[in-house]
């Protein structure tokens, strides 16, 4: 009895050896890559049709700006007339003020193209 325990010992000691030296062989040997010559090809046709894009200018910018101007101008007007028979500009008539000017001096450059 005490010689298959040491038989089965043995004998599982040399399949793990043996599952060893076949594991470390297919870690050590480098795989085949076998890449077919039309590879790029075929993934080229299974992408998606492009859409056409588009090329004509949005100018949404350009409108953001006249509409601002529009607005403080209304807000400008809309403060002075508010205050009367007061011909003193505050801090708000001021600020809008100074943004209108802004707006149409940038809006003034960037159209003729002076920079």
């Amino acid at each position: 009895m005490s010689d298959e325990s040491m038989n089965l010992q043995a004998a599982n000691r040399n399949a793990d050896d043996e599952m060893d030296r076949r594991v470390l062989h297919a870690l050590e040997t480098a795989p085949r890559i076998d890449v077919p010559a039309d590879f790029a090809e075929c993934v080229a046709r299974q992408l998606p049709a492009r859409r056409p894009t588009s090329l004509t200018a949005t100018h949404y910018g350009q409108s953001a700006v006249f509409l601002g101007m529009i607005l403080t101008l209304v807000m400008l007007i809309a403060l002075t007339l508010h205050n009367g028979r007061h011909a003193t500009f505050g801090l708000a008539e001021s600020l809008l003020l100074t943004q209108f000017l802004a707006l149409t001096v940038w809006l003034s450059v960037r159209y003729h193209g002076v920079r």
